[in-house]
C-alpha cells in the first residue's frame, strides 16, 4: 500500500492507494488525575476529543512548527515523547493495513526542515510503516497538482509558512523558505489583542481560532468578525473585526518579501513564469484577500497570477501519495536504508 502522510502543527492528513482521505486535529491529551482517568477511561485522548474534555487533559502537540522534537517541552519530555508516539500509532492505523501486506509512505516536512529534523520522523515511524521518504511539503502540493515546471508554491499552516521555487526538476535548498509567522502566530495576535481590549472576557485560543477560521481577511475590506463572551455572568457580543484583521496582515511581511527574493533572484529569462504561477496552499490559503494582497504587492515586479489549489487539507498528503506510487519498487528499497529524498 502507498501512502502519503502531511504531518501538521494543527491538522495532519493521510491520503492512501485504498483511496481513504482522513484529517486529524494534531493534540494529544492526557489526563490530568486519577478523577480525570475515571471520566475518560482511556490512557489518552487525540484529535478533536481533547477540546471536548480539556478540562479534564493536559494538551501536548506533537508537531509543533511541523517537526517532532521530544524534547521540545523540557518539563515533560516523557510525555511528549509519548504524545508523539501515541499520534503516529493512531495515524498508522487509520491506514488500516492488512496482514503481511507492506506500507511505503512519503511524509511532508517544512521546506527548510534539517536533516535531523528528517531523521527524527524516519525514526518516530520505525515499525509503523516499511518505508518512508520525507520529502518538502510545498514540493508535495506541486507534484500532487501535477506542477513540474516553474511556479512557486506558498503552502500557509498553523505552525510554518513554506514556500517553494519549483523550476523544472527537485527543488535545491536556496529555493525554498520556511517562515515562522503562521496560523498560529495569529491565534496569539488576535487573543492577546482581544484579552487586552476586554481583560476580563472568558474565552480561549482555541474559541478564538475558531472566529479566526471563519472571518479571517487582508487588504483594505476586512470581513465583519464578533466574539461572544460571558462578562459577569452575561453573554455579551464584541466586534474584533480590527483586531482580527491586523493580527492577519501580520504574516504578510514576510511572506511578500520571501516571494519577491524567490522571483527577483532567479534566472531572469524565467522569472515571468514564476510570477505568473503561483499557487497558494494550506488551510492558511483561505483568507479572504490574499490572492489579491499578494498580486498587488508584487506588481512592481511585473504580471502577477495568484491561484489557490481546490483541497488546502489534502494537496500535501496527496501529493505524497502520488510521488510514492511513481517510485519504483526498486526505488523504496534503496530508500529503505535512507528514509530521505536526494
Amino acid at each position: 500500500m502507498f501512502v502519503g502522510i502531511d504531518l501538521g502543527t494543527s491538522q495532519s492528513a493521510v491520503a492512501t492507494s485504498t483511496g481513504k482521505l482522513m484529517n486529524i486535529t494534531s493534540v494529544v491529551g492526557f489526563p490530568k488525575d486519577f478523577v480525570s482517568k475515571k471520566l475518560l477511561r482511556k490512557p489518552m485522548l487525540i484529535g478533536d476529543d481533547c477540546f471536548n474534555y480539556r478540562m479534564s487533559l493536559n494538551l501536548f502537540y506533537p508537531l509543533d512548527k511541523g517537526v517532532i522534537d521530544p524534547h521540545r517541552d523540557q518539563k515533560d519530555s516523557v510525555k511528549q515523547k509519548e504524545a508523539i508516539i501515541g499520534f503516529l500509532k493512531y495515524l498508522a492505523s487509520l491506514i488500516d493495513k492488512k496482514k503481511n501486506q507492506k506500507i511505503y509512505a512519503v511524509v511532508g516536512a517544512p521546506a527548510r526542515a534539517t536533516a535531523d529534523d528528517k531523521q527524527a520522523v524516519t525514526y518516530a515511524f520505525d515499525g509503523l510503516v516499511d518505508s518512508i521518504l520525507v520529502v518538502s511539503e510545498p514540493f508535495l502540493v506541486a507534484y500532487g497538482q501535477g506542477i513540474y515546471g516553474f511556479a512557486v508554491i506558498v503552502d500557509i499552516g498553523a505552525g510554518t509558512i513554506n514556500i517553494c521555487r519549483m523550476h523544472g526538476s527537485i527543488p535545491e535548498e536556496e529555493d525554498q523558505q520556511t517562515l515562522y509567522k503562521a496560523g498560529n502566530h495569529i491565534d496569539k495576535v488576535f487573543y492577546d489583542s482581544f484579552k487586552a481590549k476586554v481583560p476580563n472576557a472568558r474565552i480561549t485560543v482555541h474559541s478564538m481560532r475558531k472566529i479566526k477560521e471563519q472571518y479571517a481577511s487582508v487588504g483594505k475590506k476586512p470581513k465583519k468578525a464578533f466574539v461572544e463572551s460571558l462578562i459577569s455572568g452575561k453573554k455579551l457580543q464584541f466586534d474584533v473585526t480590527n483586531e482580527l484583521h491586523e493580527a492577519c496582515n501580520m504574516i504578510l511581511p514576510d511572506m511578500i518579501k520571501t516571494l519577491k527574493e524567490l522571483i527577483s533572484q532567479f534566472d531572469l529569462e524565467y522569472q515571468q513564469s514564476l510570477r505568473e504561477n503561483i499557487i497558494l496552499a494550506g488551510c492558511g490559503s483561505r483568507i479572504e484577500g490574499l490572492e489579491s494582497i499578494i498580486e498587488q504587492e508584487l506588481s512592481e515586479l511585473g504580471s502577477i497570477k495568484v491561484n489557490m489549489v481546490d483541497d488546502p487539507v489534502f494537496a500535501c498528503a496527496i501529493g505524497g501519495l502520488k510521488l510514492a506510487q511513481d517510485l519504483p519498487i526498486e526505488e523504496w528499497e534503496k530508500i529503505q536504508e535512507k528514509g530521505v529524498f536526494e
